[in-house]
């Protein structure tokens, strides 16, 4: 082979190393091209699926799990998966399914997850899923972690935390007061409240305060806006955000709705006549009962006077007048109670009463035969004077 050909050989060589090395290069580019795209395909479907339902709060400790949906889109079988877990170990898995949901709905609901034995503080972290589905297809995702121990909040302390049938009360204080002697006030704590009120798991009433500010106590009282059920129980739900540190704490207060009923002790009077008696309403189940009287003489004789007042809401005040008729003179003792309709006391007071004179029965004074026939004679005559006349 002479120099020309060999030259000629080598270059051919050299143009099919190049195509391969080229050939191979633009592979392996492919190769972390494509899985690349697909992460961004896949990325790109989550972030659309994710505006199907956009989850704008997720709260869970040890006790509670919390969280408000935003539906971006209409679903026909939207529903809501909690899960609960310890490292590898799942705790708690709970489904509330919401069926049809239409675009621009917001839904919150709150889970007690009931596992407090498997709280254990060897157990580093736990994590709380909620997961929105439509069907079998993942709408929306959001976690959290905690640790065993709820976080405290530093600057501000809960006193306070309960509820029941007219309201859920909260008081709060400075953990670190201005001390005696120091003129420098302490620095103030800024928190955000959220109040539920819960039947079941259900959320039937809530309430948001923002950048309330903790310059010393603080204290809040929200009255239930509706009417509640008797016997029922429900539990209030309360969301503390400290701003500085970044910190949320949770609380509750369970209680049964009941009918409750004040005397007004000040605005009772009691005398020789009768008794004029002010209650007022201290509950969301409406109060439908009666006002006894019970009067005892000196010698154990015992009188009973009954009057119903109006029925009666939180706030809401009624009077009610009963006149003593047949009391005979002498001094008694007097209990004044208020019972509902299945003769419970809700409320009783006690006091004492002196009898001057007694107070008689008014009987109706009765019209005699004659005296009506002569008024309709003199109707009657009137009425042909006037005919008369007008002739």
């Amino acid at each position: 082979m002479n120099r020309l050909e060999k030259n000629s050989s080598f270059k051919q060589k050299e143009t099919t190393f190049r195509f391969f090395s080229a050939l191979l290069l633009l592979i392996m580019v492919c190769s972390w091209i494509n899985p690349a795209f697909a992460a961004a395909g896949e990325k790109a479907i989550g972030e659309k699926r994710q505006m199907d339902a956009v989850i704008t709060d997720f709260f869970s400790d040890n006790e509670f799990a919390d969280v408000t949906v935003q539906f971006e889109k209409p679903l026909e079988n939207a529903s809501l998966i909690f899960t609960l877990n310890s490292g590898k170990k799942l705790l708690k898995s709970e489904t509330f399914f919401l069926g049809s949901v239409e675009k621009g709905r917001k839904f919150t609901k709150v889970l007690f997850w009931g596992v407090e034995k498997d709280f254990r503080e060897d157990r580093d972290s736990y994590t709380a899923q909620v997961f929105v589905k439509n069907g079998s297809e993942s709408v929306g995702l959001k976690e959290l972690s905690f640790s065993y121990r709820n976080p405290a909040l530093s600057k501000l302390k809960l006193v306070d935390f309960s509820a029941d049938s007219e309201k859920a009360s909260v008081l709060m204080s400075l953990t670190n007061p201005a001390g005696f002697g120091s003129v420098q006030l302490p620095e103030p704590g800024v928190v955000d409240l959220d109040l539920k009120l819960l039947s079941g798991t259900d959320v039937i009433y809530s309430e948001k305060q923002k950048n309330i500010p903790v310059t010393n106590t603080y204290y809040n009282a929200s009255y239930w806006p509706f009417l509640l059920e008797k016997g029922k129980n429900y539990t209030a739900f309360l969301k503390v955000h400290s701003h500085s540190p970044d910190i949320t704490t949770a609380y509750r207060s369970d209680f049964i709705a009941q009918e409750k009923v004040e005397i007004l002790d000040l605005d009772i009077d009691v005398d020789e006549y009768g008794a004029s008696i002010t209650i007022i309403g201290r509950s969301q189940v409406p109060f439908d009962g009666f006002i006894r009287v019970v009067l005892t003489s000196e010698n154990g004789e015992v009188q009973v006077f009954e009057e119903t007042p109006d029925i009666l809401t939180a706030g809401k005040e009624d009077t009610v007048g009963i006149i003593w008729q047949g009391v005979p003179k002498g001094d008694y003792n007097v209990k004044i109670y208020v019972l509902n309709l299945e003769g419970e006391i809700l409320d009783s007071h006690e006091t004492v009463l002196r009898v001057f004179e007694p107070v008689t029965e008014a009987n109706p004074i009765e019209e005699s035969p004659g005296t009506g026939f002569l008024a309709a004679m003199g109707i009657i005559l009137c009425a042909g004077v006037l005919s008369s006349r007008k002739k």
